[in-house]
């Protein structure tokens, strides 16, 4: 394996290269701390170019050294490791090594998918922790009692900012923020997540700084649903025009016709323009109205549900940029 150069671990792997790690397997456990804390065979092959058996021997001295544990992975014929290596974290200056944890099913699929774009992504300026994170906002003049967080109770009350943990890429004129669906059967967690990154969204705009979402799923038919809900995230969806003059005292009338149910009542107004847009409108009442600049979604073949994989790649659909 070469040592691949990764702009964001900012020599962090030199720490584990000092525990007796290979460059490469140091940049590799970097990454895998960073941002997941457990990572699956297929992806440690495709991301080092390499063959199962490099895989199995790179795992097994993980395994034998009590760094990490493999486990079968839920739903799948693959296996997956969780590295708990208190040691790993604590070079790497970790602030509460969550990852370190055993997770349920969807944080666990909700981890290998950010590790997913991370690695296909590795070059962009991925902001790797909590404390990067809140670093890189308020830099940028954004108050943090602005950012996403939770206050998780106990002895001591503790307040986390973007608790969910996903990846996101900060640099100078755009963000990127990556939203992992575990295989959830609606979007309303995609709904509430964007609901409270809504009001960062619409400070970074104001500054010019363009806001991209990246979404990842399990399944190309999940893929799908969101590259079509995405759609109407954007500042201007295409044929989403305004308001025609004349067309401003209908609105009220046709939503609660629309709303309860009253199809004699929409029937009367169908023939207006402005009928079929706030039709639409109300249909996707549910989606909130985030403003974004661009998305992408991707799938994971690897992580699909079992029988419904294929070649370990990340397979990639893009909104408007």
């Amino acid at each position: 394996m070469l040592s691949p150069n990764i702009p964001h671990l900012a020599g962090r792997d030199a720490a584990l290269h000092t525990l007796g790690f290979s460059l490469a397997e140091a940049a590799w456990l970097t990454l895998v701390c960073l941002h997941a804390g457990v990572f699956t065979r297929s992806q440690f092959c495709r991301f080092h170019n390499c063959r199962e058996n490099a895989a199995h021997r790179f795992v097994r001295r993980l395994v034998d050294g009590r760094f990490a544990r493999e486990h079968p992975l839920p739903d799948s014929r693959h296996r997956f490791t969780r590295v708990y290596g208190r040691a790993l974290y604590d070079a790497l200056d970790i602030e509460v090594p969550r990852h370190r944890r055993s997770a349920t099913s969807v944080i666990l699929f909700r981890r290998l998918l950010s590790l997913d774009y991370v690695l296909d992504n590795p070059n962009s300026p991925w902001l790797a922790t909590e404390r990067e994170k809140v670093t890189y906002f308020t830099g940028r003049g954004i108050e943090a009692n602005l950012l996403p967080q939770r206050l998780y109770g106990g002895a001591i009350h503790t307040r986390r900012y973007f608790a969910l943990k996903l990846p996101i890429a900060g640099g100078n004129h755009s963000v990127t923020f990556v939203y992992a669906d575990p295989g959830r059967e609606t979007q309303r967690e995609l709904q509430r997540w964007a609901n409270a990154h809504r009001t960062l969204w619409s400070r970074l705009r104001a500054t010019g700084t363009a806001v991209h979402l990246a979404v990842v799923t399990r399944t190309v038919t999940a893929q799908r649903d969101y590259s079509r809900s995405l759609g109407t995230w954007l500042t201007r969806p295409e044929g989403d025009a305004p308001l025609a003059v004349g067309e401003s005292a209908t609105p009220t009338f046709i939503e609660a016709a629309l709303l309860d149910g009253d199809s004699h009542g929409v029937a009367k107004m169908r023939t207006s323009g402005a009928a079929n847009r706030i039709g639409k409108r109300v249909d996707q009442a549910d989606a909130p109205k985030a403003i974004i600049d661009s998305f992408s979604t991707h799938h994971s073949r690897h992580l699909a549900p079992k029988g419904r994989g294929g070649p370990p790649s990340l397979v990639r659909v893009s909104g408007p940029r």
